[in-house]
């Protein structure tokens, strides 16, 4: 397996990955394949190209050339904001999962916010009824710090979001 961001020829993969992650697991985004479904090739790679800075990107896992797996890294570029790191929509292809990758593009993303100059956590939310999801954000040191009740709704079902944190240089 291989994790490095994902470029503009990546887009084709990414957005059919990305829109089996919308129909396979609709409770872990808050977009809809509707929503994904009729975006231009150039509004994708768009999404997914990495910004100068490393300010926002998104990472992908590889087996081979194939894309099993990606998350989005989004600094703020506000002041009051560019100590933290968000990581948005990560999803690993039934086909790859309980093999690993989800821990080693958790574990590049980490590596990648720490590279940082300034970064001192990284936040992320995710379904608090997805058991699997939270156990791996846990077993690498994020720590919940609480749900938001309601947070989705998808086909009529309402659904929280828990929010962690990985503090990088926790305060003593």
């Amino acid at each position: 397996m291989n994790v490095r961001p994902l470029e503009l020829v990546d887009a084709v993969a990414y957005q059919r990955l990305r829109l089996l992650a919308l129909q396979e697991s609709p409770t872990a985004f808050s977009a809809s394949h509707a929503d994904e479904a009729g975006r231009s090739m150039d509004e994708v790679a768009a999404r997914i190209t990495s910004a100068a800075d490393g300010s926002i990107g998104t990472l992908g896992i590889f087996e081979r050339d194939e894309l099993a797996g990606f998350v989005a890294v989004i600094h703020p570029q506000r002041e009051k904001l560019r100590h933290g790191i968000e990581l948005a929509g990560m999803y690993v292809s039934p086909a790859f999962r309980r093999r690993g990758f989800g821990r080693a593009l958790l574990k590049a993303a980490v590596a990648h916010a720490s590279s940082i100059a300034g970064v001192r956590q990284i936040k992320l939310g995710v379904n608090a009824t997805n058991s699997e999801a939270r156990a791996l954000y846990q077993s690498l040191g994020f720590a919940s710090y609480g749900v938001e009740p309601d947070a989705l709704q998808v086909d009529g079902l309402f659904y929280g979001e828990e929010h962690y944190v990985l503090r990088l240089n926790p305060v003593d």
